[in-house]
């Protein structure tokens, strides 16, 4: 088989679908990496995740990857696959050296610059990535709103001007329609009290006892946010009770999901709670930050102490010690409510 009938460009195309470097010994390596969505502002488009291609020429050793694939592809022994390529890629060489482009049919381009290195310019036509199989870029533009007041003085302008379908029947009829409108509203105007002048609606079928009312329009619905918090229906005692039996229903372990508390080494140096549970606030390396946090959940109005150390050294603060778990429970739910949802119950 004549090297010119390798379709390596293909060979290379299938292979980085599947893989995230292939080498062309004796050339470089192409290697890719997953590029997040994007969207281009000059462009006003959106661009799904992709995989974008750099190219090392100092990853020039055979890993046999691509000649295995040529050797497969071409039905050719891998010494031949191997020779083909080293044949292609002095052929590229040659053609670099004279300044001219190497171009790869939906990979890119390989050029030569004045450094004696060789740039590469990916084609992005096609995503090599699998997990963005099927996605295509999508083109947006900026909606335009336009203010009430534009939109009325628009529509009163275009409402001037005449069609060019228009012929003096429309003209006629349009003027049959305004002079009664404008009569019955001289008349309104004229007949109503002063004091009722300022509510006139236009609206024929609005009266109330002889007088026009004034016409109330509905609430938009796009610009009504509603916003409910707990706090508007529950008390914080309520919350605090309901909290607490939510944390005493007994639950489900998982077997991917149980933490193994490590027991507390004690020293006669760490000063140690006599109490079954405590409400865990943190855990400190340095024991001057302990002790400053320990005054801040004091000044929070936590009977706060410090409850040993872990095997790994850390100074363990708590919000406070309890020897019966429903109280410990219930000072749980307070330290999470007032203070931290990272608060949590250990039992010594």
């Amino acid at each position: 088989m004549k090297v010119a009938e390798i379709n390596i460009t293909s060979i290379i195309a299938d292979l980085l679908y599947d893989y995230n470097c292939v080498i062309i010994p004796g050339f470089g390596g192409l290697v890719g990496n997953r590029a997040a969505a994007h969207l281009d502002e000059n462009k006003n488009t959106f661009y799904p995740p992709y995989k974008k291609l750099v190219f090392n020429n100092h990853l020039q050793m055979n890993d046999g990857l691509l000649t295995s694939a040529v050797s497969t592809k071409e039905n050719i022994s891998f010494d031949e696959a191997a020779k083909a390529i080293d044949a292609i890629v002095k052929n590229w060489g040659a053609e670099l050296k004279k300044g001219k482009e190497i171009t790869l049919d939906q990979i890119g381009k390989f050029k030569k610059l004045k450094d004696k290195s060789i740039a590469f310019h990916q084609d992005f036509s096609v995503n090599y990535l699998a997990e963005a199989y099927g996605m295509q870029p999508i083109h947006v533009s900026a909606t335009q709103r336009g203010t009430i007041k534009e939109k009325i003085s628009r529509q009163i302008i275009d409402s001037t001007i005449p069609s060019a379908k228009s012929n003096n029947t429309m003209l006629k009829v349009a003027a049959a329609i305004a002079v009664p409108l404008a009569a019955s509203a001289l008349f309104l105007a004229l007949n109503l009290p002063s004091g009722d002048s300022t509510q006139l609606n236009w609206n024929p079928f609005k009266w109330n006892s002889g007088k026009v009312e004034m016409a109330k329009l509905p609430p938009r619905p796009d610009v009504t946010i509603t916003i409910v918090r707990p706090e508007d229906f529950f008390s914080k005692e309520e919350m605090l009770k309901i909290y607490t039996e939510k944390l005493s229903e007994p639950k489900q372990e998982l077997s991917t999901s149980v933490v193994k508390e490590i027991p507390v080494k004690r020293t006669a140096e760490t000063p140690v709670s006599n109490a079954k549970f405590n409400v865990i606030a943190g855990c400190f390396a340095d024991e001057k930050n302990a002790a400053t946090f320990l005054e801040e959940l004091k000044v929070a109005g936590f009977d706060a102490q410090i409850v040993g150390k872990t095997n790994g050294g850390l100074t363990r603060v708590a919000y406070g010690s309890y020897n019966s778990k429903l109280e410990a429970l219930k000072g749980l739910a307070s330290a999470r409510l007032k203070h931290s949802a990272n608060a949590w119950l250990s039992e010594e």
